[in-house]
């Protein structure tokens, strides 16, 4: 479960390799809103006074920079980039490259040297954390080149070559133009693909290639969207977006979906099909024999946690540092971990001995076809919507529609997610739903909490419906995004008309089964931990299907850090309630920290602890 969102690496955002694939959840706009259309009771005001507006225009130059410098990453953020000045922008994938990287580097350095004239006593709280955010993200961007070979553009459940066809899909045709220029992306993709491939090779020669397991996955997903061909869902998405369009001719339907065929099937697949020959021929026991690397010969990939790699432990804090934003260490965050785990089991426990009917209704709850649980996912979402008004916010003229992954796809992506609309047109939202996942009743319905009401969509609505600066729809860590997402969704069991106590225990014994992953993610890539030592620690917890804990471990292999942006992010929730709580006192209410926490949109946690009384309404 996740939602495809932005994220920044100044200043080459696609040219640096990081294309608009793994982005963040808050697309926002600084349209006008009337008082009725808003979610809270003060809106932004801007220019307030020379320092906030001297800011504010600086960061509007950075946005427009950053946003135009790739068509995909400014379709997705947004509709009319003419109203931002942004009358051209550069429509390729740009190359995947280590060099590209020292440069986003250098130019971050520039930036943050730029930040540091601006007198932040002066600003705004809004700008101030603006300011603080940016100086945060620039700070990652310039880190990650001491890590240049380590990044890997091809995971497999999160990697470019999976979300790239999500992302094509979705592209939506508003004129020509948006037809125009979705065929230069297209055609794009074997030039960016083969940068991907030598960046691989180099990885390779360093012995920092992927692990085997990962690998062969992402092989079969190359080969096998490579060979659909005539059945390539990438035709007909096209084709439906371009009969849909009044505007074009016949005849100028049928040439844009000639010349859409050629390019999928002449350039595209072959690309696919390339970068699949590339990955096989990498990981090829025949070719690290006689590769001429020594380091590579002998450690052939990271077959296991990312601390078996030279500074692969320094590798792993950025990574947490930069996916969850927490202010932690790992060492801490385990301890956190291990004592939350801890405490909802001991609390799980309490409940079903002192309700031992709770028993039974969890042993029937999955044969229940009774109320919204037997919904349909647009009945459920509906639910949702009406069932948080007591607890969250209102968002007018909030839409979402349900779509469903391609069959082909399925194998190989979530079970669901959530795609940002642009941030001047937030109120229409798309949640993609994996059937092939076989989500159903309680588990569909708590996942659709944590994609739609009160989870992604809905935080993205809320943070746009305050007009906050456009910067910051390009800043922000997944841990925020994810760990909103996954608090709620723990609270959504309370809305799918179970008694308190049963939806307490479903919600602690989820939070626990979360805090195993987090704390295995961290035992493989901090402590070095084996398949055996996984294999220990989940059997301790009365998981013992060997099949299921190896699937475990080779994902976590392949995409470090990855469960933390859920778990930890949602532990640093729990942690600033607890915070707000006490520092608000008496004038604390849920709906005020929910509120509080949406305003200030996506940012790191001590950044929300040390605004946070600023912000309270």
């Amino acid at each position: 479960m996740r939602c495809y969102k932005k994220k920044i690496q100044f200043s080459l955002l696609l040219a640096a390799g990081l294309i608009v694939l793994a982005l963040l959840c808050a697309l926002i706009s600084q349209i006008d809103f009337s008082d009725d259309s808003s979610i809270f009771s003060s809106e932004y005001i801007s220019g307030q006074n020379a320092a906030d507006h001297a800011f504010e225009a600086y960061m509007e130059d950075l946005f427009r920079q950053e946003v135009s410098s790739s068509g995909l990453t400014l379709h997705y953020t947004l509709e009319d980039p003419s109203s931002h000045g942004i009358t051209q922008y550069n429509t390729e994938l740009g190359s995947y490259s280590a060099e590209n990287f020292r440069i986003s580097a250098a130019l971050s350095e520039n930036i943050s040297a730029a930040l540091k004239e601006y007198d932040t006593s002066a600003l705004s709280p809004e700008n101030r954390l603006t300011l603080e955010l940016l100086e945060d993200t620039l700070y990652n961007t310039t880190a990650s080149a001491s890590f240049l070979y380590y990044e890997e553009p091809l995971r497999p459940t999160t990697g470019d070559q999976s979300e790239l066809p999500v992302l094509l899909a979705e592209y939506t045709f508003s004129d020509s133009q948006d037809i125009n220029d979705y065929l230069e992306i297209l055609s794009s993709i074997p030039s960016y693909f083969d940068s991907i491939c030598v960046y691989e090779r180099e990885k390779q020669e360093r012995g920092l290639f992927m692990a085997d397991s990962a690998a062969e996955t992402v092989i079969a997903q190359c080969s096998e969207f490579a060979a659909s061909s005539d059945n390539n869902y990438l035709i007909y998405t096209f084709e439906e977006k371009t009969d849909g369009l009044n505007s074009l001719s016949r005849n100028e339907k049928a040439a844009y979906k000639e010349q859409n065929r050629a390019i999928l099937i002449g350039e595209v697949l072959p690309a696919y099909q390339n970068l699949a020959d590339t990955l096989t021929e990498l990981y090829s026991p025949v070719f690290r024999s006689s590769s001429s690397s020594a380091d590579a010969a002998e450690n052939s990939g990271n077959q296991a946690g990312l601390c078996r790699l030279p500074r692969g432990t320094e590798y792993y804090e950025y990574l947490v540092r930069t996916f969850t934003g927490s202010g932690d260490s790992v060492e801490t965050l385990q301890k956190r971990t291990e004592e939350q785990r801890t405490a909802d089991l001991t609390e799980a426990a309490a409940l079903l001995a002192g309700h031992p009917e709770l028993a039974d209704e969890l042993e029937t709850l999955d044969q229940s076809s009774d109320g919204i649980l037997s919904g349909t996912p647009e009945e459920m979402l509906e639910h949702l919507n009406h069932e948080i008004q007591e607890d969250f916010p209102t968002v007018e003229n909030c839409s979402c529609t349900i779509k469903y992954v391609d069959e082909a796809m399925e194998d190989y992506m979530a079970p669901a997610f959530y795609l940002t609309s642009p941030l001047d047109h937030f109120t229409e939202n798309s949640i993609y739903i994996n059937r092939g996942s076989g989500y159903e009743g309680l588990q569909l319905f708590t996942t659709l909490a944590h994609e739609g009401y009160p989870g992604h969509l809905y935080q993205n609505a809320a943070f746009c419906s305050t007009a906050p600066s456009p910067i910051r729809a390009l800043l922000g860590p997944a841990g925020y995004a994810e760990g909103w997402a996954t608090y709620v969704e723990m609270l959504s069991y309370h809305y799918a008309g179970l008694s308190d106590e049963l939806a307490d225990v479903l919600a602690l014994e989820q939070s626990a089964i979360l805090s195993l992953y987090a704390s295995a993610d961290m035992g493989i890539h901090y402590d070095g931990w084996s398949f055996d030592q996984t294999w220990d620690f989940f059997s301790g917890y009365g998981f013992s299907d060997e099949a299921v804990i190896r699937e475990i471990f080779e994902l976590i292999t392949a995409e470090p850090a990855h469960y933390l942006k859920y778990y930890i992010g949602y532990m640093e929730f729990l942690s600033l309630k607890d915070y707000a709580e006490e520092i608000m006192g008496e004038a604390y209410t849920d709906p005020g920290f929910h509120q509080t926490v949406l305003k200030m949109g996506p940012c790191t946690f001590p950044l929300l602890k040390k605004y946070f009384a600023e912000f309270y309404e």
